[in-house]
């Protein structure tokens, strides 16, 4: 395990402004500035985020924002490779489980003996949450209406990818709902909806204070869990001749082919490699003929 020690400046994060409001002269021409004012953070790291006047920033469920310190943490990790297993017939444990144990899961629990595949079997989860509306642009049309106005034509796919779907599935004057990553054989299923509404927008700020306004998008994603479609249950041995071989051997072999074509010197140079009459008559064959 490594431990990664990260700073981070508060200064970015800490108010420094005070509401016009909060600031009055009194009789004597002083500047006074109301300290005791719930809306007065000067100095501060709110718990909630606030705007320039120091009212709370609310979601579009009336909710409070929390005010979080964001770091990027690069997680890394290393695969050891075991090498090439061998296929084997699967026996499975005769009589079959009838029905998992208490407080089974695939995941934690791993392979039981006797459990048949369908023990295995997770339902599908929906993922949902929501976003900006940067996803927006990339599926609308290269036309626009006689507003000007991006048109968001459904079904128009505009993906690079082969047997992939990224576009408008559906549009009316409330909202504009498009696919990303979907199969383009089952787009209803697949990929990550997205949901923009055209008359309802989110305020927030940025990390260096600024205003930032887009309009409410929310996204869902199916995950399909695990079914007959892609699981099943196979026997992998481990051979201890193979521990650390990733890939079948390969055998390289150097071949060299005389193709006939014999130099002018080459009978003189052979001459020098035969030290016997017996050379004379064995050497390659009979490549030299003696009368």
């Amino acid at each position: 395990m490594d431990y990664l020690k990260i700073k981070r400046n508060l200064e970015n994060y800490t108010v420094r402004n005070i509401p016009k409001r909060l600031i009055t002269v009194n009789a004597s021409g002083d500047t006074v500035v109301n300290t005791s004012s719930p809306n007065y953070y000067y100095g501060q790291i709110p718990e909630y985020k606030i705007d320039k006047e120091g009212f709370f920033i609310l979601d579009s469920a009336g909710e409070k924002i929390p005010n979080t310190i964001d770091i990027n943490i690069f997680i890394t990790q290393e695969y050891d490779d075991m090498g090439i297993f061998t296929d084997m017939d699967f026996i499975p444990k005769q009589p079959p489980l009838s029905q998992p144990p208490n407080n089974f899961n695939p995941f934690l629990d791993g392979r039981i003996a006797g459990g048949p595949v369908d023990f295995y079997y997770t339902p599908p989860i929906s993922v949902t949450g929501e976003t900006d509306d940067s996803h927006l642009n990339y599926v609308k049309s290269l036309r626009v209406d006689s507003n000007g106005l991006p048109i968001y034509q459904p079904f128009l796919n505009v993906s690079k990818e082969d047997g992939q779907f990224d576009g408008v599935t559906d549009n009316n004057n409330q909202r504009v709902k498009y696919k990303l990553g979907a199969d383009i054989n089952n787009i209803g299923t697949t990929g990550v909806e997205f949901t923009t509404y055209h008359q309802e927008f989110v305020k927030s700020t940025n990390i260096v204070g600024e205003d930032v306004t887009w309009n409410k998008t929310t996204f869902k994603a199916v995950d399909g869990g695990w079914n007959s479609s892609n699981i099943d249950l196979y026997a992998n041995v481990k051979e201890e001749e193979f521990l650390g071989i990733v890939f079948p051997p390969e055998i390289s072999d150097d071949v060299f082919i005389n193709r006939g074509v014999a130099d002018i010197f080459e009978r003189n140079a052979i001459l020098s490699e035969i030290k016997t009459t017996d050379d004379l008559d064995n050497f390659r064959g009979g490549y030299l003929v003696s009368e």
